[in-house]
């Protein structure tokens, strides 16, 4: 082995377990966790990603005391989320990790145009957005599901290709296609609470119902294609709506 070689990788491996311990240094974290951190901040997954944070810093907390098995997250400086690991310190074993990590250039950049000739050529897309010359597209990796994707834009319109790559052949799949401007199911569910609370303040005798308070809490239920909305200050029920947000109607309402 060169012995250059070995000093100078002898020299990496501490400066890399010296940022490691520096970065921890700023945070009130259990030092029973760093050897946790040191794995992790080390691993495959990790040393390069976090090379490129400079400052990152992590917390840490133990998923089984018994076991000395840790949960550590990692943050950027400037506090953005950038993975998570689980790890048993004894053994080495992480469990589980994830780090939102971009492709290297050189990857993003050879598979870039292929991914986005597939799009464009691929009947079921076509079928989708018609003429292809009245919309603008976009091809990108989305870091956080680890997969590629095109987005289709005309006007309020947007729509959402996805990919898989088969690991084998790395022919290319379509693995879904979305409405843009669709929301997932909690997102929807919280815009129709919120609805459903607006259209409840408009409702006769309310603001008489909470005059004097100001601590009231809002309980919003689906009854029937229609939403209930309880206005509750500790055991008391201050105010009760039953609201239709389709056709935006207060249908009943009572209060103390």
């Amino acid at each position: 082995m060169n012995k250059h070689w070995l000093q100078n990788g002898i020299i990496v491996a501490a400066l890399a377990l010296l940022l490691t311990v520096t970065a921890n240094a700023q945070n009130d974290i259990d030092p029973r966790a760093q050897p946790a951190i040191d794995i992790i901040a080390q691993s495959e997954d990790f040393a390069d990603w976090l090379a490129m944070n400079e400052g990152w810093y992590s917390d840490a907390w133990f998923e089984d005391e018994e076991s000395n098995f840790w949960h550590v997250e990692f943050y950027s400086a400037d506090d953005e989320w950038i993975g998570y690991a689980l790890v048993y310190p004894d053994t080495g074993e992480i469990t589980e990790s994830f780090a939102p990590q971009p492709l290297p250039q050189e990857e993003f950049d050879a598979m870039m145009p292929r991914i986005e000739a597939f799009a464009l050529q691929d009947p079921e897309v076509l079928a989708m957005v018609g003429d292809l010359s009245l919309w603008e597209y976009d091809t990108d990796y989305n870091v956080w599901d680890q997969e590629w994707e095109t987005y289709f834009y005309r006007g309020l319109d947007a729509w959402v290709v996805s990919y898989w790559l088969e690991p084998e052949t790395n022919n290319i799949y379509i693995s879904g296609i979305e409405d843009g401007n669709a929301l997932d199911e909690d997102e929807q569910l919280t815009v129709f609470q919120d609805q459903a609370i607006a259209l409840a303040y408009e409702a006769d005798g309310i603001d008489q119902a909470l005059d004097g308070y100001d601590d009231w809490t809002t309980y919003v239920e689906k009854q029937a294609g229609n939403w209930s909305v309880e206005f509750v200050s500790g055991d008391e029920e201050l105010f009760y709506a039953l609201v239709d947000i389709n056709n935006w109607q207060v249908i009943e309402s009572a209060g103390r």
